[in-house]
């Protein structure tokens, strides 16, 4: 036996519930404030209602006056500050006072005469300060009265001779007879009064002195529609006594209470209905003859309204989830109500909408910006498109809106024989393969197409990749064409080739046999330069030792001579004094001799070979200055050398290192100080971080153009052309201390403060290929 089904609850709407809930509250309720207000509460209610709103009356005239004061010290604090500034000054202060507080909408400074010296309006107002310069406000009801009293004058409701709105006016008059005026918006105004007012019940007034109501707590709804001034509660008010009247108002029935505001001159007057006008008199009758008469046919009323009310805010929801499904709430907002939980839930909605659409604002921005044309077709429905990107529109030619919903045999990209021969895409997810389409232009594009199915929940698309092949195919035409006239072309450049190196060769031979001169020609000069140094260094001590000899032969002779008369101690002593001197002469002249002749024997040495042997870097240094200095002898050029005698030793070929130190040198003196008529050279040794060894050479000579200091080791680069310049000294050298002594010849120079080149050596040179063949060569020049 089968068991019976549990019975199923029955399911309410929203509006059942909430109908239900409401009619059992609003019968219960009624009933007990009914009973409640017959018994007591009635008689009770409108004693206590006149007595608080009399409280209530005095207690917002006491606070609006505070809160008024606050602004009128302000103003009078102001005052202060602008007492006896230029126009200009005060006009700042005014405009940093409206600009700051904001208490005021309109500030303004009147001089004596009634015109307007300063002014500062609020941006609201949008109008300029400075188009109030100068107006003339002497008629001005509240300027006259400032000009009468020295106190505070407060205005009733009047019009602004500078803005045209009604506000409320606060002057004060300065010792100089100016008066300062400021003006509160009467929107401002009620901010006051509601903010003195709190959350009284009561309605409050607040009455100028010609009786016009300024301002009031109910919405401004009695603002200058009525006049209180010959009413009696006005009139009594005028003894300084708190006055509680009943009075007949647009047909209401009033409980009135006025007293004055302390020091403004204006009257607060507090209203609440009368009788049956009463609110809570007429809630409780109300309730009273509901509990009795219909409380359940007004629960019947208001059950259902109200449900249907709370309930509507959710089928507002569920009304705009439907329309962003569909895609028909471009523009409308999502809905809010009363119900806290339902504008939660709309929130969640909309921020749950917001990021599905910008997930599609972005795939629709990546989509079109794609440069491969792309379009998605409808599988069911005849391969209809989609959408399509904008690489698509513009490779065939047409607008996306023209696209959409039409295929391509309807777009006419192919004919229907065409659209025949495509294969049917329900079987297959993916597919490739060559197409012509016809553009809306008439021309043909040759294509290669790419397809990948896409099935969704409620659609089945095909996405398309459509590769132009055109050019390709336009590219591979020209590439089979230059395929064919290749080869004639690279047998003719060959040829054109093997004639071009021909003649380079020759021209090369020629270049070498012209350096080959030149460099020949540059030794001999050197040799002959070298040679004329060395006798004239030689024959200042030759000559010296051949007078030493000869005085010695002269005191020889005068000792014969002097032997025939007889001998004397005197003679003898003369005559070894003599020898011993021109014995001392001739020695060391003889000395000095061999020195010069042993340093230019190794100089000619180390220059005509390429012996190879350990040396100190000071020794090689040493004899180039020894060498050199009988050619600068009768100049005023120096050579300073700064090279430690020992510590650098070097195991290298110092026939390459000398002439390179004395091409250098010589370089400085026939280029840096061409013109010149003194200079010193110094050559300075030291051995860097790196454990190599720098010789520095520095001129303060003229220095190197910029525009030839990157050519100065080019061959046949001179700026002496014609006057004994070659050009090859500094290739010669760079290449020799390059190959030969395994190191680098760096330069620095400026225009005007001298050059400096630099030889960055090894400790050990590399290995040479052979040790015959010197290195020698003429001095480079400097270009």
């Amino acid at each position: 036996m089968r068991a019976a089904p549990a019975s199923t609850p029955r399911v309410w709407s929203l509006r059942s519930h909430l109908s239900a809930l409401l009619l059992v509250t609003i019968g219960v309720t009624v009933t007990v404030v009914a009973l409640a207000a017959l018994l007591w509460k009635v008689p009770q209610t409108e004693r206590d209602s006149v007595r608080q709103l009399r409280r209530e009356t005095e207690e917002v005239s006491s606070r609006l006056w505070l809160l008024l004061r606050a602004r009128q010290a302000r103003l009078e604090l102001l005052a202060g500050r602008v007492r006896g500034r230029s126009a200009a000054a005060a006009d700042a202060l005014l405009v940093e006072s409206v600009g700051a507080e904001r208490e005021f909408q309109a500030l303004y400074l009147l001089a004596s005469d009634g015109r307007v010296q300063a002014a500062a309006l609020a941006d609201v107002l949008q109008l300029r300060d400075t188009d109030l310069v100068q107006a003339d406000l002497s008629a001005n009801a509240l300027f006259r009265a400032a000009q009468q009293r020295h106190s505070v004058v407060w205005s009733g409701t009047y019009r602004s001779a500078l803005s045209g709105l009604n506000t409320v006016g606060v002057a004060l008059r300065l010792a100089s007879n100016q008066v300062l005026v400021g003006e509160i918006a009467q929107a401002e105004l009620l901010r006051t009064l509601q903010s003195a007012a709190g959350r009284h019940a009561a309605s409050i007034w607040v009455v100028d002195q010609a009786g016009e109501v300024m301002a009031d707590t109910d919405d401004s709804r009695h603002v200058g529609k009525i006049n209180l001034y010959n009413w009696p509660v006005l009139q009594g008010v005028r003894d300084g006594a708190t006055v509680q009247t009943e009075a007949s108002l647009l047909g209401r029935e009033l409980q009135l209470v006025a007293t004055r505001a302390p020091s403004l001159g204006w009257l607060v007057v507090g209203n609440v209905p009368s009788g049956w006008g009463h609110p809570l008199i007429r809630e409780l009758v109300f309730n009273v003859v509901a509990a009795f008469v219909g409380c359940l046919s007004i629960g019947l009323l208001m059950a259902p309204f109200w449900a249907r009310r709370m309930g509507q805010d959710l089928r507002d929801i569920v009304a705009r989830a439907a329309l962003t499904t569909s895609g028909q709430a471009q523009g409308r907002s999502w809905p809010r109500g009363s119900v806290d939980e339902f504008n939660t839930l709309s929130a969640d909605l909309e921020q749950v909408a917001a990021t599905l659409q910008e997930r599609e604002q972005k795939f629709l921005a990546i989509f079109n910006a794609t440069p491969v044309p792309m379009v998605v077709t409808d599988v069911a429905n005849a391969l209809r498109i989609v959408d399509a990107n904008d690489a698509y529109c513009a490779a065939v030619r047409i607008r996306r809106e023209d696209a959409i919903g039409r295929n391509g045999l309807e777009l006419g990209l192919f004919s229907a024989e065409g659209f025949a021969t495509l294969p049917d895409f329900r079987q297959s997810d993916s597919l490739a393969g060559a197409i012509d389409l016809r553009r809306a232009d008439g021309q043909v594009l040759r294509a290669h197409v790419f397809g990948r199915r896409a099935r969704l929940e409620d659609a089945d698309w095909m996405v398309w990749a459509v590769i132009d092949t055109g050019p390709m195919h336009a590219l591979e035409a020209e590439l089979c064409a230059l395929n064919e006239q290749l080869e004639a072309r690279v047998e003719r450049r060959t040829q054109a080739l093997s004639a071009s190196n021909a003649q380079l060769t020759q021209t090369v031979a020629q270049l070498q046999v012209a350096q080959d001169e030149l460099v020949r020609s540059d030794k001999l000069a050197a040799l002959g330069a070298l040679v004329a140094g060395v006798a004239h260094e030689l024959n200042t001590p030759l000559g010296n030792g051949v007078m030493a000899v000869s005085a010695m032969a002269d005191a020889a002779a005068r000792f014969e001579a002097g032997m025939a008369g007889g001998l004397r101690r005197a003679d003898l002593h003369q005559l070894l004094e003599g020898v011993a001197q021109g014995v001392d002469i001739a020695q060391r002249n003889l000395r000095r001799t061999a020195d010069l002749v042993q340093s230019f024997k190794q100089v000619a040495v180390d220059q005509t070979s390429a012996q190879r042997r350990s040396f100190e870097l000071a020794e090689v240094v040493h004899e180039m200055v020894v060498s050199l200095r009988p050619s600068l002898h009768r100049t005023a050029y120096r050579i300073v050398v700064d090279v430690p005698a020992t510590g650098l030793r070097l195991d290298s070929y110092p026939g390459a290192l000398g002439q390179t130190i004395g091409n250098l040198i010589q370089n400085a003196v026939l280029h840096g100080f061409d013109g010149r008529s003194h200079g010193t050279v110094t050559l300075t040794g030291l051995r860097d971080a790196d454990g190599r060894i720098r010789l520095r050479v520095q001129d303060d000579g003229a220095g190197i153009a910029p525009e030839n200091i990157d050519r100065v080791f080019e061959p046949f680069m001179t700026t002496r052309q014609g006057r004994g310049g070659s050009g090859l000294g500094l290739h010669i050298s760079r290449n020799a201390v390059q190959s030969l002594l395994g190191g680098q010849l760096l330069v620095q120079s400026a225009p005007g403060q001298g050059t400096a080149f630099t030889l960055v050596l090894p400790d050990v040179a590399p290995r040479a290929e052979g040790d015959g063949g010197g290195v020698a060569g003429a001095p480079w020049e400097r270009v």
